[in-house]
């Protein structure tokens, strides 16, 4: 629980290390139209723990997950398909994949750094959350709740 504790409080300082107090956006990816713009005029979305993105406004070139994810956007709202991946140790590949995406949607503000993430319940295996962590509000905030194997629980 310590862990998950710490996450909340490292991934935002780190998100916004990754846009950076300059015109850089650091190692993210152009995903708009158009000319390149100063980082305070985009937004960044990374992946987080157990989540890949599949598709950013149903483009599915704009995908990747924890290793490869990081993407400066234009602000406003978005529509993230997502998958669901849990780090399974001592078995090969090492990688489960939820079968099926989901669907969630964020706005996002200019000059900020996002990052989704999946969570599996503790009291409810095979529960799982799906959150959006963010800059503005200084928290995670739940997008989906979703029960792997079976049918959607919430949002």
């Amino acid at each position: 629980m310590r862990k998950l504790a710490a996450a909340y409080v490292l991934l935002p300082i780190v998100a916004q290390l990754q846009v950076g107090c300059g015109g850089t956006l650091g190692s993210a990816v152009k995903a708009y139209p158009g000319a390149e713009r100063h980082a305070s005029e985009v937004s960044i979305i990374q992946c987080g723990f157990s989540l890949a993105i599949v598709a950013i406004d149903e483009n599915k070139s704009l995908s990747g997950d924890s290793t490869a994810c990081s993407y400066s956007l234009l602000p406003g709202r978005h529509v993230f398909r997502v998958s669901i991946a849990k780090k399974e140790f001592g078995l090969y590949p090492g990688t489960y994949r939820q079968q099926g995406d989901q669907v969630v949607e964020y706005d996002l503000v200019a000059g900020k750094a996002y990052s989704l993430h999946a969570f599996e319940d503790e009291k409810s295996p095979g529960l799982w959350r799906i959150n959006m962590i963010d800059p503005v509000v200084d928290r995670s905030v739940t997008l989906k709740e979703v029960r792997l194997g079976g049918a959607k629980v919430g949002g």
